[in-house]
């Protein structure tokens, strides 16, 4: 019954970004831009139905610009004499894919319901637009024809060519556009009620193809009021197409047919111009269909000729000659019009003076008299001949709009009908035309009560279905009384009358009046003196019996067929052609007898489609806006049965098909019913709905099951079942979609790891894996390992540093400063065994280098405030003669050199083996060896070890040294296998592509070594983004923009972000290690107590170490500008205040705390700089770290070598000046040069 169901389709991006352009706001459409909602939109939910409460309702509506109402699916549309702007391009998309339910009422829900159901169900639509005159069906049509136009047929995207079937599908829709103002300007006119009334019936047929795509049309016309072109009434108006070709054609017709302005015509002098009608522009956009349509110039001429000839035709008057005959008052009319007409001047003449009549004699040919017509007579001859030359050039038209609109050859599928027929009407004198009119309304009517009333609830009858009737008027029985035979209706009676007195009109409608005796008895007929009253639906209609008999003949004069088939311009030949059977003697139909059969053709072709109904109503006769006169739209009201409509579609049901069509159109909501898209199911098709049903969750207190057919109670039902089943194709389709992406993305990782392969098969293998397969084998399963030695991820990629890397880093800028151009094989961060004198030995960091044939130390240090690298050591690759490790997991190495007069380096490198292989590389008569401890030469010629220690309490990634010894955990046994290499991260796919992960260098970061200085890491903590900074002024309460929210979320997806240009920050200095990853190791000897001082109240121990930076929780940042806040969540801030952040949110805003954590709230991100933290808070905290000493004065200092800090991030040290450095220097230099014994010193370096 037109309910459907539609799908939104939602289209989002994964994400968003600020370098993207913002979409426009999209105008606001119809119902977002009305105020709320008066009254109800449906009329079956009121509360109180009746006709006042009906029309109350409406009343409200439509004082607030809610024209449209519904009930159920009939859609009730009141003329509001003015443009609401609600047919815009925007409002059709808002009404695209949905339902009523879905939108407020408007005759675009009607239409949208028309596509759908032709497309969803397969089958015929039709609209049936009723309603009296001037209530706007007129308009109703042409809306819903822009809104079939607008949703179906071609994409946009089309070429130029004319042989494109796009072209020609967007070329129908075009033509069935142009239609409208062609169709209205010959079909329209002026009337009391209705500036633009139709005077005559359309039924347009748009056919569509397969692909539901319109490729043809076809009009039907019923019934034009000719007689409207010879005769109106007071302030009525003749065609429109008269006034627009009169007052603006072109000076070219002006002089070919001799145009004046309408008041020198008879036929348009009695209203010459209409205040609600643009003539000029409405004759423009006659001239623009007529292109459209593929008229072309000839035939737009012939249009217009014939359309002077009307006028001057109507010019033509009459005098009494002497024989008292009427005579031609100016022969000058009568030659001008026989110019236009093409024929002989005198023959015209003739034609509408004389009569010839003709006598016949059995088979014989009888005697042919000509008769002379008196002026009453000659007058009629003369408008008959404008009449006949009117309703068949409209007659061309419609058939050459027709021809037009089949200019493609495709098969039709289906088809969308539209009505746009005259409205009921009732004047003060109602004639012939009024009775046609009001018959095809009572038919219409009719066809509205057997569809929506009579034919449900016999319906609900026949299936069994529980149901309460309900009483309606059945105007049937006017219908009978107008068209029936037997007993004899109206029409017969008046077609009788013309059979027996055609000669004299008058005594042909006195025969007509005795005639309507025989329907005297039906109780909607009442005969008076002259006039009959029909009881009509929408209410009582006193017809005149006046000149009915001469209007239902419709009939031409044999003369003036005769003269308008002798012209000599084939074009009147065309609109009169010669008749095939001229002398039949058989009566040719009637006027009533046309209407009749096509009334029924009509009601056989909507019969076999889907109809959708609008009612149209007419608040006022003055034709005011926002005028509503109650109590004639409460007649309207009652004669259109809008009450009992409402109660049917409460008490009914709002959907009914038969099981076998419902199984069909559902049977994939249910597993037990389709598989794979087919139907399965063994039992009835009655067993299968209920299964359907069942499966799709609708209880049983929302449907009935008939006899034959299922019954739906609810729309809802219903738009959920479609939805449903428009859900499962686009999740089928999604299914399809997934399972191709999956197939495509395993062959395009099939073929990147080929490629992969096949690259390193053609570089001889992995070279990176190979060095580390070789550089393992070297060990021969001599020494444990640690765990990440293990992974099979790993590769000896050799310079961590990047000191080849041309596109600049820590390696470039130490290659730069120190000098070496060989290229480096091997580099990253380590450290070193410093000897003391007197002490234990110290671990210094360096940088370890490894060229093709040197190896290089290099330390960094502090002069004059700039960072300088210098090359502390440099030993010639083929002078090591042999490397020396322990059995365990260390990362200590010595290397032992060939009769050096300097000790042995001993470097600690977490990538020792990596170290080696390169060595070996370079060196191959390099020897290695492993044992339980390491052999290096302290002095020249002298031999010292250093041993390997298991100890639990050694830390797990890393080793203590102290007094000879190594103390490290336990490693994994040496033989243990690496592990294989595990698969690349398969590619993700974001938007339907397929996105590699992130590509990192291939040189990674240097990892940390031991426990010292590769051991200080910093928190990975990305700085907040740089911005431009600015406060805002004098609007405390707004908030800050956010802050490249589209970057955030580029970033959460695992998308690199762009690179940003930001402001210059001092770096942060660096913070090391935390105590905990750094033990004090315990030994059984004490501490040596250092010498007393003088001004040293108490004996003070050695400086230890720096403590370890307590490192924040969340980096600290300053508050740039002062922020109030304007909220209890928000935190005020000065300048100058430090907190720290504990959440972010994409919108700019951060949720921070006071470093005292007293404070919490939320401050706009754009107000705060990243700042290092406070002192109190680097160096002092009761919770995590013990009570430090103050540092001693620089007097207590005894180290012998300045003592540097580095920071990795910020490339800054700091030197300890120690003014005890030149004395020291001295023993040194007295101790390397004495040449005493060399006895075993207790220092353990």
């Amino acid at each position: 019954m037109g309910l459907n169901r539609r799908n939104k389709k939602k289209t989002q991006g994964l994400f968003s970004s600020n370098n993207q352009k913002s979409k426009p706001i999209k105008k606001a459409t119809y119902f977002d831009s009305k105020k709320k909602e008066v009254g109800v939109s449906d009329l079956t939910l009121l509360s109180t139905i009746t006709d006042e409460a009906i029309n109350e309702n409406l009343n409200k509506r439509f004082l607030n610009n809610f024209i449209y109402t519904f009930i159920g699916d009939v859609l009730i549309s009141i003329n509001p004499f003015k443009d609401l702007g609600i047919y815009t391009n925007e409002t059709i998309d808002s009404y695209r894919n949905k339902n009523r339910l879905e939108a407020p009422p408007h005759i675009f829900s009607i239409a949208e319901s028309m596509v759908y159901n032709m497309k969803f169900y397969n089958q015929n639509q039709a609209c049936i637009i009723s309603g009296e005159s001037g209530a706007g069906k007129t308009e109703a049509a042409k809306q819903i024809m822009q809104y079939i136009a607008a949703v179906s047929g071609s994409p946009s995207n089309q070429n130029l060519n004319p042989n494109n079937p796009n072209n020609s599908i967007q070329k129908i829709k075009e033509m069935v556009l142009a239609t409208n103002p062609l169709l209205e300007s010959f079909g329209c006119a002026k009337t009391l009620r209705n500036d633009n009334s139709s005077r005559h019936g359309k039924y347009l047929e748009i056919n569509f193809n397969t692909a539901f795509q319109p490729i043809s049309a076809s009009i039907t016309n019923y019934l034009l009021e000719k007689q409207r072109v010879v005769q109106q009434i007071n302030n009525e108006r003749n065609f429109h197409i008269f006034y627009q070709f009169t007052k603006s054609c072109s000076e070219e017709y002006r002089k070919l047919f001799g145009v004046q302005q309408p008041d020198q015509y008879y036929y348009t002098k009695t209203l010459i111009s209409v205040d609600s009608v643009d003539d000029q522009n409405d004759y423009n956009q006659t001239l623009l269909a007529m292109q459209t349509i593929g008229l072309n110039k000839q035939e737009q001429d012939q249009i217009f000729r014939s359309l002077a000839a009307i006028l001057w035709i109507g010019n033509i008057t009459f005098i009494e000659n002497n024989d008292g005959n009427a005579a031609v008052a100016d022969s000058s009319v009568t030659q001008f019009v026989a110019y236009l007409l093409n024929v002989d001047d005198q023959v015209l003449t003739k034609a509408v003076t004389e009569r010839i009549m003709e006598t016949n004699h059995g088979m014989r040919r009888g005697s042919i008299y000509h008769v002379p017509l008196n002026i009453v007579q000659a007058t009629a001859v003369r408008d008959a001949l404008a009449k006949g030359i009117y309703n068949n050039l409209f007659e061309w038209i419609v058939q050459r709009v027709n021809k037009s609109l089949h200019t493609l050859n495709q098969p039709t599928h289906r088809s969308i009908g539209i009505l746009d027929i005259y409205g009921f009407e009732i004047f003060q004198n109602n004639s012939f035309e009024q009775l046609c009119i009001n018959y095809v309304n009572e038919k219409l009517q009719q066809i509205f009560i057997q569809l929506t009333l009579k034919a449900e609830q016999e319906e609900y009858v026949n299936e069994k279905i529980k149901w309460t009737p309900i009483d309606y008027f059945n105007n049937q029985i006017v219908c009978d009384l107008i068209e029936s035979k037997r007993p004899p209706g109206v029409f017969a009676a008046l077609n009788d009358a013309c059979a027996t007195a055609h000669a004299d009109s008058n005594a042909a409608d006195q025969s007509f009046a005795q005639r309507l005796n025989m329907v005297a008895q039906n109780k909607h007929f009442e005969l008076r003196s002259g006039k009959f009253i029909v009881k009509h639906y929408a209410g009582d209609v006193t017809y005149s019996i006046n000149q009915m008999t001469d209007k239902n003949k419709d009939q031409m004069l044999k003369d003036l067929l005769n003269l308008l088939q002798s012209s000599t311009d084939p074009f009147w030949n065309v609109l009169f052609p010669q008749s095939q059977n001229t002398d039949s003697k058989r009566r040719p139909p009637t006027a009533g007898d046309k209407i009749k059969v096509s009334a029924n053709l009509l009601a056989e072709t909507l019969s076999k489609a889907t109809p959708s109904y609008i009612r149209t109503i007419k608040p006022n006769q003055n034709r005011a806006p926002l005028e509503y006169t109650e109590k004639q739209v409460l007649h309207q009201i009652k004669y259109l049965g809008l009450k009992e409509n409402v109660r049917i579609r409460r008490a009914g049901f709002a959907y009914r098909t038969t099981f076998e069509n419902f199984a069909e159109q559902f049977y994939l909501l249910s597993s037990k019913c389709s598989y794979a898209g087919e139907y399965i199911w063994n039992g009835d098709s009655r067993s299968a709905c209920i299964q359907i049903l069942n499966d799709s969750a609708v209880t049983s207190d929302d449907f009935q099951m008939g006899v034959t057919k299922i019954f739906i109670k609810k729309p809802e039902t219903l738009f959920a079942l479609e939805h449903l089943k428009d859900s499962y194709w686009e999740n089928m389709a999604k299914r399809i979609q997934r399972a191709i992406r999956r197939y495509l993305k395993q062959k395009i990782d099939a073929c990147i790891v080929l490629q992969r392969k096949w690259r390193e098969v053609r570089k001889g293998g992995n070279q990176y894996e190979q060095l580390r397969n070789y550089g393992n084998s070297l060990l021969q399963s001599r020494k444990s390992r640690r765990r990440m030695s293990l992974l099979g991820s790993r590769e000896f990629l050799g310079d961590y540093l990047g000191f080849n890397d041309y596109t600049g880093g820590i390696g470039k800028f130490i290659k730069n400063q120190i000098g070496i151009s060989d290229k480096v094989i091997f580099s990253m961060k380590g450290e070193i065994l410093h000897r003391k004198f007197g002490r234990s030995a110290q671990r210094l960091p360096r940088y370890i280098v490894i060229t093709e044939s040197a190896f290089y130390l290099i330390v960094a240090s502090m002069i004059d405030n700039n960072l300088t690298h210098t090359i502390e050591t440099s030993i010639r690759i083929s002078d090591i003669a042999r490397v020396s490790l322990t059995n365990l997991q260390d990362d200590w190495i010595a290397l032992i050199l060939n009769s050096s007069p300097i000790p042995d380096p001993i470097v600690n490198c977490v990538f020792k083996t990596e170290l080696i292989t390169h060595l070996k590389k370079l060196n191959p008569s390099l020897e290695i060896k492993i044992d339980t401890a390491i052999e290096y030469h302290k002095k020249p010629k002298k031999m010292n070890k250093i041993l390997g220690v298991i100890d639990s309490q050694a830390p797990e990634y890393g080793d203590i040294y102290k007094s000879s010894k190594i103390m490290v955990q336990e490693g994994i046994s040496g033989k243990t296998p690496q592990k294989e290499k595990p698969k690349k991260k398969p590619s993700e796919l974001i938007n339907g592509n397929f996105i590699q992960p992130h590509k990192t260098r291939k040189v990674p970061p240097a990892p940390p070594a031991g426990n010292g200085f590769l051991n200080q890491k910093k928190n990975n903590i990305p700085a907040a983004p740089q911005v431009d900074i600015r406060p805002i002024q004098n609007n405390q309460n707004s908030r800050a923009p956010p802050i490249n929210n589209g970057l955030n979320n580029l970033n959460s997806m695992g998308i690199p972000l762009p690179p940003v240009k930001r402001k210059q920050v001092p770096p942060r200095p660096m913070r090391p290690a935390k105590p905990a990853q750094r033990p004090i190791p315990k030994t059984k000897k004490a501490a040596p107590k250092p010498p007393t001082r003088k001004n040293v109240s108490s004996a003070v121990p050695p400086p230890p170490p720096l403590p370890a930076v307590l490192e924040p929780k969340y980096p600290t940042y300053k508050a740039a500008y002062e922020f109030k806040g304007s909220s209890a969540s928000e935190m005020p801030l000065q300048v100058g205040d430090v907190i720290y952040f504990t959440k972010t949110e994409q919108n700019g805003w951060w949720l921070v705390k006071s470093l005292d954590e007293t404070k919490e709230g939320w401050v706009p991100a754009a107000y705060l700089v990243q700042c290092d933290p406070p002192s109190s808070l680097q160096f002092s905290s009761a919770s995590t770290v013990n009570s430090i000493p103050q540092a001693p004065s620089l007097q207590q200092q005894t180290n012998d070598t300045p003592v540097t800090s580095y920071n990795s991030s910020s490339n800054t040290q700091s030197t300890n000046s120690n003014p005890l450095a030149n004395s020291l220097e001295e023993a040194l230099k007295k101790r390397r040069n004495s040449s005493s014994s060399e006895e075993k010193d207790d220092d353990d370096w």
